[in-house]
């Protein structure tokens, strides 16, 4: 009878023991899904916009207020790229308002000669230390070569490429981010958009 008084006064310290611990390790787990959660929302965030900031870029004759105004051989400028950053600091202004994080954007261009083909690259950066991972330049073989006689016959399209770049977010860790999480974090939070150029 004694022995199994014991047991049960065994059993119900074990129980206070374990509820804590159970209880902070769910919670952990919960506060770890939102934070991934909320890294995904982000990362997706940045590719859409990445896209349509290259897709401003990319357009020679688009009604807005943002592209150079020479008519035929465009080439972008740094008021362009700051242009840019502004429209993305934009969406993001809530993250960059409550966090230490910082945006930055390069814009890339290659051009081909008219008569040689021959590319050259133009790129500009602007806010936070921001570059693409692999350069236009190694990816000239992705611009067609026009086949309409009188217009655009052997000659190539202009590529342009956008790499936004979201640095210093806040991680789950805070101050004790791992060296580790910390590069993936660097490189998870960039998005790079490539377009050929075009006239409407």
């Amino acid at each position: 009878m004694r022995i199994s008084r014991n047991m049960r006064s065994l059993q119900r310290g074990s129980s206070v023991i374990e509820l804590p611990v159970i209880t902070l390790i769910i919670v952990v787990l919960v506060l770890f899904i939102v934070k991934i959660n909320q890294g995904i929302n982000q990362k997706n965030q940045l590719n859409n916009l990445t896209y349509a900031l290259t897709s401003i870029a990319a357009c020679d004759d688009c009604d807005n207020t943002m592209q150079a105004s020479a008519p035929k051989t465009k080439i972008i400028s740094s008021e362009l790229a700051d242009s840019l950053l502004l429209v993305a600091q934009r969406h993001f202004n809530t993250l960059l308002i409550e966090s230490s994080a910082e945006l930055g954007l390069h814009l890339e261009q290659v051009t081909f000669d008219p008569i040689t083909q021959k590319p050259q690259l133009y790129d500009v950066n602007t806010g936070a230390e921001c570059l693409s991972r692999e350069s236009l330049l190694s990816l000239t073989d992705l611009s067609p070569l026009g086949t309409t006689q009188g217009l655009n016959a052997g000659k190539h399209a202009d590529l342009f490429q956008i790499t936004l770049c979201l640095k210093s977010i806040d991680s789950f860790t805070g101050d004790f981010t791992p060296l580790l999480l910390s590069n993936f974090s660097e490189r998870y939070y960039q998005s790079s958009a490539l377009l050929i150029g075009r006239t409407i």
